[in-house]
């Protein structure tokens, strides 16, 4: 469905000329019972992990490769995962230190995101 709908936006912008080209952006989810897996981004080649605890049931793990945020995985925690997949689909990263740290709401880490460099 996601890879659908891309290729529909894509279309629009490419109707009104701005020339896109498609690149892929890989997310997933899946309901086992009481749990539920969101995933942004690939964990390849990562070299850190870091992890956000939400409330008992909730959590998510986020892959960096040095400081550029690849991947967010989101069990029970819709907001971490929709923050995660926004920072990436707009080519921009989080410093683990904002990500592990409790005291900043889940919400407010798009505000700390930076544009990652276009060499990069």
């Amino acid at each position: 469905m996601g890879h659908a709908i891309d290729h529909g936006e894509l279309v629009a912008k490419n109707i009104v000329g701005l020339s896109q080209v498609y690149e892929a952006r890989p997310w997933f989810w899946s309901d086992q019972y009481d749990v539920k897996l969101q995933i942004a981004g690939l964990n390849f080649h990562y070299d850190r992990v870091v992890e956000r605890a939400g409330d008992q049931a909730s959590r998510s793990i986020w892959y960096y490769r040095g400081e550029r945020l690849l991947a967010v995985d989101a069990i029970n925690d819709a907001r971490a995962y929709m923050i995660g997949k926004r920072i990436l689909e707009s080519r921009q990263t989080i410093s683990p230190q904002y990500v592990v740290d409790g005291s900043i709401d889940v919400r407010s880490l798009l505000a700390h995101a930076v544009k990652l460099a276009e060499a990069a």
